[in-house]
């Protein structure tokens, strides 16, 4: 097939926006909304927009049911799965889209795309059609930033250039994945209410020899509500998030020494900023510190804790009724 003919093949491909929801209404008609009004010639209209409905009470069916009457750019669908769980509900959005055999683009139910979003993560496809390809997510804050991190940068994302190779994993908030992926890859269920999906998945994608792409204008806003802006929650992220790296490691080859190692490098570097702190009185260096003890904490445990729901106990929902 020649270069032409590849990318014509590629140009006709469907897309899946696959939105897995847990009880969140209102954001979920404010998203609906935003991505049926995104621009999708560039596919000749074949997208779909499937959501994901991870509440046993089927709380978003209404919702979908309304926004289905109104005029759509994309075919929609309605899809209730169980158990509960973030990985449960991401599987049910591949196994719906390779039965298209379409592409996958995953958008969280707390996000807004901004214009734009979806031609600029379709152009990027046809430029790299084997490759995964993340997006900026960047924070909305509910309420002002605590005066622990008055800069925001706790909350805020690395981003990179427009098209560049990216050798480590993003988060899948905002994230196209190919056909090649959607056929032959699934979430491992051990991450189903622990998090670290995103960073497993990946890991071993980059490390098989397929490329991750960065592209800069597939935007999306992500809402900071109040109870993410608090110093505990913070704290208690830090934990799990180092916990959870710590089972994704050991499963692609790090042994104990490895993480007793970085457990030990996250103290050190703790009571560097802890010390320094003191003799500054800078708030925001001592919380950090606290981050670093906190993260050295969840990596020490990861060696021995096979299990938790980070989920079931961070069901942090926002006020914002858009």
């Amino acid at each position: 097939m020649g270069d032409a003919e590849e990318l014509q093949e590629v140009e006709r491909e469907a897309c899946v926006i696959a939105i897995c929801t847990y009880r969140r209404p209102m954001l979920l008609r404010a998203l609906i909304k935003k991505v049926n009004s995104q621009d999708f010639s560039g596919t000749d209209g074949n997208v779909h927009l499937l959501i994901v409905d991870n509440d046993s009470e089927q709380s978003a069916k209404v919702i979908f049911d309304e926004c289905a009457t109104y005029p759509t750019g994309a075919t929609m669908h309605y899809l209730s799965i169980q158990p509960q769980g973030l990985v449960v509900a991401r599987n049910a959005a591949l196994d719906f889209a390779k039965v298209l055999n379409a592409a996958v683009i995953f958008i969280d139910d707390d996000e807004s795309p901004a214009e734009g979003w979806f031609a600029s993560f379709w152009e990027m496809h046809l430029l790299f059609p084997q490759d995964v390809i993340a997006g900026p997510v960047v924070p909305d804050f509910e309420e002002p930033i605590p005066s622990w991190c008055k800069d925001g940068s706790y909350w805020k994302r690395q981003s990179f250039e427009d098209a560049s190779l990216l050798l480590r994993p993003t988060g899948d908030g905002n994230i196209f994945y190919p056909r090649a992926l959607v056929q032959n890859w699934r979430y491992s269920l051990r991450y189903n209410t622990s998090g670290a999906q995103d960073t497993h998945l990946l890991r071993r994608w980059i490390a098989s020899g397929r490329g991750l792409r960065w592209s800069a204008k597939a935007v999306v806003t992500e809402i900071v509500p109040a109870g993410r802006l608090t110093f505990s929650y913070a704290l208690d992220r830090a934990y799990f998030s180092s916990l959870a790296y710590v089972w994704v490691d050991h499963e692609l080859g790090a042994n104990a020494v490895w993480t007793l190692l970085r457990a030990v490098r996250r103290l050190s570097v703790g009571l560097r900023d802890y010390t320094v702190s003191l003799l500054r009185r800078d708030i925001w260096l001592r919380h950090r510190a606290r981050l670093h003890f906190s993260s050295a904490r969840g990596t020490l445990h990861g060696l021995r804790v096979k299990s938790f729901d980070r989920y079931g106990k961070y069901q942090i929902d926002v006020s914002t009724s858009p």
